[in-house]
């Protein structure tokens, strides 16, 4: 009768550290995939962000219906409705004051970040001309941004002014 072959330590210290690096690899990897994942939520809340304030502080008397609609599309709850709530109101003070304006993001910083909520800061400048007014004016914005993703779209749900 054969005696059963047995392993040696080095087979089973060099089997084990296989394992182990096999274990790392897999860590490593679930981890970088979520560090991808948290990189691509970053750039779409920003990109919304982006999106909602160049919306906000570009609108003007002529497009204040289109521009409106834009900002109400990009919104939820609370801010949704209370955009909608002024909507006739903000419509006739624009176009009242004949309101020129323009506007671009320069920087933006995401604040905080989870699966389904951001708040971004986002720094933008501009122009606003009105019937008061001459020329355009330069104007400097900083808004601080909330949103949250549904149907895996980033939608404003607050935003308001900050120093």
């Amino acid at each position: 009768m054969k005696r059963p072959v047995r392993p040696s330590w080095t087979t089973i210290a060099v089997g084990l550290v296989v394992l182990g690096l096999l274990a790392f690899s897999v860590e490593r990897g679930m981890s970088w995939r979520e560090v991808r994942s948290n990189e691509a939520d970053e750039r779409a809340a920003s990109a919304a962000a982006v999106t909602q304030v160049e919306q906000l502080v570009g609108i003007s008397g002529s497009t204040a219906d289109e521009d409106i609609e834009r900002l109400l599309d990009g919104a939820t709850g609370d801010f949704h409705a209370e955009l909608e709530s002024q909507i006739k109101r903000l419509q006739q003070v624009l176009a009242d004051s004949k309101v020129k304006a323009t506007g671009e993001a320069v920087s933006t910083g995401v604040v905080t970040l989870t699966d389904d909520k951001a708040s971004v800061i986002v720094a933008a400048s501009g122009t606003v001309q009105n019937k008061d007014t001459d020329k355009a004016e330069p104007r400097n914005y900083r808004l601080k941004v909330d949103l949250v993703k549904m149907d895996g779209r980033w939608l404003i749900s607050g935003l308001e002014f900050v120093a």
